[in-house]
């Protein structure tokens, strides 16, 4: 068999394949070579397909007519792509077990899909809100999303301020005789004055300094010395900040009155926290120092909208210490498995001083944020751990 005949081999039985992939967790399946993201589209599709359903007739005519057909797990994943769209009971089944029966190439399926799914939806309105981006390379994303008249109106405010500074700048640079002003683009103008804006007219509000700053002891040396410009700290907000930047919030009293010092042991994880606070205070702001982001594998929380999490399960015996507790996303707090002998969707342990997801096999894996290498922890090992 060469290997052409092998990949048409494989084509031909999506439905063995997922039924291979039902018994394996994704970070299992890293194992034979694929990536983290392909494991985890094919885990959901084969749960799609083979897990408990709301038809089951259907459910079994239509994998049987697959297996029949030798149909790809490239063509059932892009069916079930179409099919979750649909979410009243038994549409997605219905939908499913059309496009299986269908005849002609991928791409003709998959234009058809699309219009039925147009058909059976209909169109989806946009729904109002603000969202944030994670951090990347220092910068974040807001997106806003309202009624058009709100945003246009906002829209000629700020355009209106931009039009209010740059005849400003005109005029001083013609007293001057500076010459013509540089073309600044309309987007980082609005951005000058949507802050503009905040800050004259709105009113920025600073909530308390809650958010955990994990500074090493080298590195803290350096930056109360004036060499921290280049000593890159991550907060537990999901951001990061310069050295010099930490000095300027402290000298403006952005950072509060009181200053936590946190006391970390190599391999037993956080030990004390010194300042005069009460227990859940002082457990709290020593796990999100240890764990800035919520240490679930490419999870991207951060700790502060995060849940105090018991390592060994508060019902099974485990004791509230800092050692025994770390922040978890509500999601993962809730999907994590507190029954060490019962393993459905993984766990967090600590390993060697580190919290670390194991898998249900047993396989110990480290979130891979950037953040995740600033915290507490890191900062004493100076070293990823895997």
């Amino acid at each position: 068999m060469n290997i052409l005949s092998a990949f048409a081999f494989f084509s031909s039985h999506g439905v063995s394949f997922l039924r291979a992939v039902m018994d394996l967790h994704a970070y299992d399946l890293v194992e034979y070579g694929m990536s983290v993201d392909q494991a985890k589209r094919y885990k959901r599709v084969a749960n799609a397909f083979l897990g408990p359903a709301d038809s089951p007739r259907v459910q079994r005519e239509t994998l049987e007519l697959a297996e029949r057909q030798g149909m790809s797990v490239d063509r059932l994943i892009m069916i079930d792509r179409h099919a979750t769209k649909v979410k009243a009971r038994g549409q997605a089944w219905a939908l499913r077990a059309e496009l299986v029966a269908m005849t002609g190439t991928f791409d003709e399926v998959n234009e058809f899909a699309a219009e039925r799914v147009r058909e059976i939806v209909g169109p989806t309105p946009r729904k109002p809100g603000v969202r944030f981006s994670r951090s990347r390379d220092g910068m974040r994303t807001m997106t806003v999303t309202d009624e058009q008249r709100e945003i246009t109106d906002l829209e000629k405010t700020l355009d209106a301020i931009c039009a209010a500074g740059k005849k400003g700048a005109d005029d001083a640079a013609s007293a001057s005789n500076a010459g013509t002003q540089d073309v600044v683009p309309r987007s980082e103008a609005l951005r000058t004055a949507f802050w503009q804006h905040l800050r004259d007219g709105g009113g920025v509000i600073k909530p308390a300094y809650s958010t955990v700053i994990a500074i090493g002891v080298d590195d803290a040396f350096r930056i109360l010395s004036g060499r921290g410009d280049d000593v890159v700290l991550g907060l537990s907000d999901g951001t990061t900040m310069t050295g010099a930047e930490y000095l300027a919030a402290m000298d403006a009293g952005e950072l509060g009155r009181d200053i936590f010092a946190g006391l970390f042991h190599p391999v037993s994880g956080p030990v004390n926290l010194y300042s005069a606070r009460f227990a859940s205070f002082k457990q709290r702001m020593l796990a999100k120092a240890e764990n800035l982001v919520c240490p679930w594998p490419e999870c991207a929380v951060p700790a502060d909208r995060c849940q105090v999490h018991h390592i060994d399960a508060h019902a099974h015996g485990g004791q509230t210490e800092p050692s025994n507790l770390t922040m978890l996303c509500p999601y993962h707090n809730g999907v994590n498995d507190d029954e060490a002998n019962k393993r459905r969707r993984g766990r967090v342990d600590r390993h060697f001083g580190h919290v670390r997801y194991t898998t249900p096999s047993g396989r110990i894996i480290a979130n891979r944020h950037d953040n995740c290498t600033r915290g507490a922890m890191h900062l004493i090992a100076k070293k990823v751990w895997v």
